[in-house]
């Protein structure tokens, strides 16, 4: 069965045909939007066959951008401007995955990862618990064996009063071995306070 497909030889783009509904078609449509962008990156690369995903094609300059901006992002939390600092990784961030889809994942990921923790850490400095939960939520998700993602992601869901919640991420922060003697007295200390929190919301004597 043919797809209602359309192909716009001049911007080069796949799109549904104009009478079909798009609100029926979200995951072709999808699809559709996902091969334009690898197209278009391919036509880029101006090559019939994308460069391999090695080291030796990583886009340098485009590190060294992320790099200033990350910089420019910890230098705003050392002096509290924690919103601007918070802008300041998401352009960071918005560098990072702006890499064309055929550069090395293995290279970007690191980079992109750091940029999503300062972003986190503003946040929760900032009180805005909701991003600060999203982000962590992606920290806890790409690297579920590092006990400071899941420690972020329980200080969020603490403040946004998810107390088993925020529960378990401690709880699971600690399988992992904190070896940061700091962390860990943070953790505990945080664990036993969300603790105390549920007893006395279920009217219990913690003590």
């Amino acid at each position: 069965m043919a797809l209602p497909l359309a192909y716009d030889s001049a911007l080069k783009k796949v799109s549904l045909d104009e009478d079909v509904s798009l609100s029926e078609n979200k995951a072709l449509n999808l699809e559709i939007s996902q091969l334009n962008t690898l197209a278009k990156e391919l036509l880029n690369t101006n090559s019939e066959i994308p460069p391999p995903p090695a080291k030796e094609f990583f886009t340098k300059n485009l590190s060294m951008m992320v790099r200033k901006m990350h910089e420019s992002g910890v230098n705003s939390m050392r002096t509290s401007k924690f919103p601007e600092a918070a802008k300041q990784f998401t352009v960071a961030l918005g560098l990072a995955t702006a890499r064309p889809k055929f550069e090395s994942f293995q290279m970007t990921i690191p980079e992109t990862l750091l940029c999503i923790i300062g972003r986190c850490d503003a946040n929760l400095k900032n009180e805005n618990y909701m991003d600060a939960y999203l982000d962590a939520e992606i920290l806890a998700t790409l690297g579920p064996n590092i006990p400071d993602n899941h420690f972020r992601k329980g200080m969020a869901l603490l403040h946004l009063r998810q107390l088993q919640a925020a529960k378990t991420s401690f709880e699971t922060a600690l399988t992992f071995g904190p070896s940061n003697p700091v962390i860990l007295r943070e953790i505990n200390k945080e664990l036993e306070h969300v603790k105390h929190l549920i007893a006395e919301e279920n009217g219990e004597d913690d003590d």
